[in-house]
């Protein structure tokens, strides 16, 4: 009461007297807070995103159902959350820039009770990539919108399709069903395959996937013909491409997959070297004809090791974000004991923290085993050499993984053939010591030769045998 008192007899003029009434306001406002937070009240959370966390709690109550209702729902939230970052009214685009947004980051350590991840996501894998098993999944084969990861298959076959330093001219139906995300590229401009596979997948650049998708093809609808019919090559059954980039509000529901089709996607992706080397990088420039000096890119895919919620051992691969789909995340991580994994999660609120759970989950089912030690190398016979026989050698890792549920039932082969037939040269594979579980080899050593073996008969002889064998396999 003292501080009104030395106002009150303080005040000479209005303005004075207008002063004072707002200082006794926020005085008010500023001890109701405290006084609710000492009593045990709401706090701050702790993204500091306080429309994070009232996304969140209305998810919560989602996380669990399927179908179209909790779809509905989890599109609405999902709104809210890109939209708290610019402006209040609804979005006309359902394309959101990816490198705008920012995610809200919990501890990556929680479990429900019965010991499997407690995650936000509507629809999650976790893959081996090496055995192909699953980890785990929820919801893993619900059809549902998968955003920016679509540029996965986009970049893939712009890949396959031929010389990836080629030039590219961007013409008009490049820039046809465009929206969201884009590098600026305009009719006319030049630019490699091989910079429109870095920018589509670093930057997610829509256009930059539509100019992929004319060059391989010619149109935009011939290029998704291409991707529906790899899908299936790839056993991706429940998934329909639409469009190259992921734009979903020109596809009228015709643009979706599953959490499973795309880990087979982001396997098959991985065993591309060019593939690989694009979505590892952290930084990198590319040319067009805005930026003849080049154009540096950085990675959106804040999960990659070093990255600012990085997880160890994550080497990509893509993000995605559109108000239907929601934040989806298609990466892989290549770990420390010898494990290659993929993850999906779509429809997801915390994608960072969902897949550090999810992988952390998926490294606790292993557990490394001793190679046996008893080969190392050997002679086999050679059959029409200069010598009557090769020494070989196998020098397998330390250890190899496997499921805890599946140790006891590892069966152990050593697959050679009785005779080797000549010429053989040093290095060359001619057996392997493999590792199997219920026919699935979960790890395979190669056994090579020490020596070069030349061949005595000009190799008719070899021929000769190396047919009859075909043979009598055939028969």
């Amino acid at each position: 009461m003292n501080i009104f008192y030395r106002f009150k007899n303080g005040m000479k003029n209005k303005a004075l007297c207008r002063q004072a009434a707002a200082l006794t306001i926020a005085v008010v406002m500023i001890t109701t807070f405290a006084l609710s937070v000492s009593a045990g009240g709401s706090t701050a959370p702790a993204s500091g995103n306080s429309a994070y966390d009232m996304r969140t709690s209305k998810r919560s109550s989602t996380t669990k159902a399927s179908g179209t209702t909790a779809a509905t729902e989890s599109t609405t939230t999902t709104t809210e959350a890109e939209d708290t970052s610019t402006t209040s009214t609804t979005r006309t685009s359902s394309e959101v820039n990816e490198n705008t947004v920012e995610d809200a980051v919990q501890t990556a350590t929680e479990l429900n009770e019965d010991g499997t991840p407690k995650i936000t996501a509507g629809s999650a894998i976790v893959m081996d990539c090496d055995t192909g098993m699953v980890l785990y999944g929820v919801n893993e084969n619900q059809q549902m919108p998968m955003a920016s990861t679509t540029k996965i298959m986009t970049c893939i076959l712009a890949l396959e399709s031929g010389d990836i330093g080629r030039t590219i001219t961007v013409n008009d139906e490049c820039m046809r069903l465009l929206d969201g995300t884009r590098i600026g590229l305009q009719p006319g401009y030049k630019i490699t395959m091989y910079d429109l596979c870095v920018a589509m997948m670093m930057y997610s650049g829509n256009d930059a996937a539509n100019t992929a998708a004319v060059a391989v093809s010619g149109t935009i609808e011939a290029f998704v013909s291409m991707m529906n019919e790899k899908a299936t090559q790839l056993g991706m059954l429940n998934t329909h491409f639409d469009t190259p980039s992921g734009l979903d509000q020109f596809s009228d529901g015709a643009h979706y997959s599953t959490a499973y089709d795309m880990a087979l996607l982001g396997k098959y992706a991985m065993e591309n070297s060019d593939f690989r080397a694009i979505v590892g990088f952290k930084a990198r420039n590319i040319y067009y004809d805005e930026f003849p000096r080049g154009r540096m890119l950085v990675t959106h895919n804040y999960l990659m090791q070093g990255e600012r919620f990085g997880y160890e051992g994550c080497d990509g691969i893509k993000t995605g974000v559109t108000n239907l789909a929601g934040q989806c995340l298609v990466s892989h991580v290549s770990s420390k004991e010898g494990l290659h994994l993929v993850c999906v999660t779509l429809n997801n609120l915390n994608r960072w923290s969902d897949h550090k759970t999810l992988y952390n989950y998926a490294k606790s089912l292993y557990e490394q085993v001793q190679v046996d030690p008893d080969i190392s190398s050997f002679d086999a016979t050679i059959v029409g050499g200069n010598k009557k026989h090769v020494h070989v050698e196998c020098k397998p890792a330390a250890t190899y993984n496997v499921l805890k549920t599946q140790k006891k039932d590892v069966v152990r082969e050593v697959v050679f053939d009785q005779f080797l037939y000549a010429p053989i040269e040093m290095g060359e594979v001619v057996g392997s010591l493999r590792y199997s579980v219920n026919g699935i080899t979960i790890a395979d050593y190669p056994i090579t030769a020490t020596e070069d073996i030349r061949s005595v008969t000009n190799g008719w002889f070899t021929d000769y045998i190396r047919a009859i064998e075909e043979r009598e396999q055939a028969g």
